[in-house]
């Protein structure tokens, strides 16, 4: 049934004129960036702004005004991708680059991996399906 579903889905995207196909690319930015926007403001690491969401390169960037602090911190997110874990979806935000220069020492010495951001809570069960369509 679920396969089905989804099989559908994926029928019905990749038949869409290029009109629609760049709405599809309207929603996933919307998920994209609220999942990014929910993830640091509920953790207490800042307000996110301007983020911009390049769909076709799995590219983002944003600002965020770090708690606390006086400069904002520019944050560009060389990859993304989704992953399933024992039912959760998740968002990996990989290449994560700054200009703060020993933060970006921190993430590559200790975020190989990426930073997991839950998908569920912005996208109701669906956000990893639409960002692979």
């Amino acid at each position: 049934m679920v396969r089905r579903l989804i099989l559908s889905v994926f029928l019905l995207f990749t038949s869409l004129p290029s009109a629609e196909l760049s709405t599809m690319d309207a929603f996933r930015s919307k998920i994209l960036t609220s999942a990014v926007s929910f993830y640091f403001t509920a953790r207490g690491y800042g307000k996110v702004d301007n983020v911009t969401v390049d769909t076709t390169k799995k590219t983002l960037a944003f600002t965020l005004m770090p708690e606390g602090e006086k400069q904002p911190l520019s944050v560009a997110i060389g990859s993304y991708s989704t992953l399933s874990i024992d039912k959760e979806e998740y968002l990996i935000l990989q290449k994560v680059q700054t200009n703060r220069t020993w933060l970006n020492r921190i993430f590559a010495d200790h975020m190989e991996e990426g930073i997991k951001v839950p998908l569920g809570i912005v996208s109701k069960g669906t956000g990893s399906l639409l960002l692979k369509l």
